[in-house]
């Protein structure tokens, strides 16, 4: 599986590689469906970028938006299985209940943008955390972390991240 944390500036082009990453494996036929996770207000330039330069519609899937997505869907479907292509709310999908639900339904390849925001340790990050490293203990399933602030000098913080590309860097 492919497993990468891509840390660079800010506007260098963690995006743009990332969307190439998807688009390769779509070409080649080794992913059918993807999943972006990132902060809310991203939702949005994921969703254009992936239009505007990979020919990917995307779904948005936040509070906002997943009643309109999920209605007439088939019973025991869901949106991750209806929508090829979600970018989803890290702030809507880190609750329990429906980080269970997207870890059990996940698409073989998940992009988390700005990745640092779900190290295991800081206010507010254990339930991002929580939602990524279920999903990384698949040992098939592909990750790319994004992040332009890798380390924020807090080594437990980086590690955990590391420790959801492989569990060795962990420790």
């Amino acid at each position: 599986a492919i497993r990468l944390l891509v840390a660079d500036d800010v506007g260098i082009g963690k995006t743009i590689e990332a969307g190439l990453i998807a688009r390769e494996m779509l070409d080649r036929g080794e992913i059918h469906q993807f999943t972006v996770l990132c902060p809310p207000h991203l939702c949005e330039q994921w969703q254009r970028e992936l239009q505007n330069r990979f020919h990917i519609q995307a779904e948005v899937v936040r509070s906002s938006t997943a009643a309109r997505l999920e209605r007439g869907l088939a019973a025991g479907s869901s949106v991750f299985s209806e929508y090829p292509f979600t970018v989803v709310s890290l702030d809507y999908i880190k609750s329990k209940a429906r980080r269970d639900a997207f870890a059990e339904q996940c698409p073989g390849f998940v992009i988390v943008d700005e990745a640092h925001t779900c190290s295991r340790t800081g206010q507010g990050r254990q339930q991002r955390y929580e939602l990524l490293e279920k999903i990384s203990k698949n040992d098939q399933q592909h990750l790319i972390l994004l992040t332009a602030t890798p380390h924020s000098g807090k080594d437990g913080e980086f590690k955990s991240l590391l420790g959801l590309v492989n569990t060795e860097f962990e420790t």
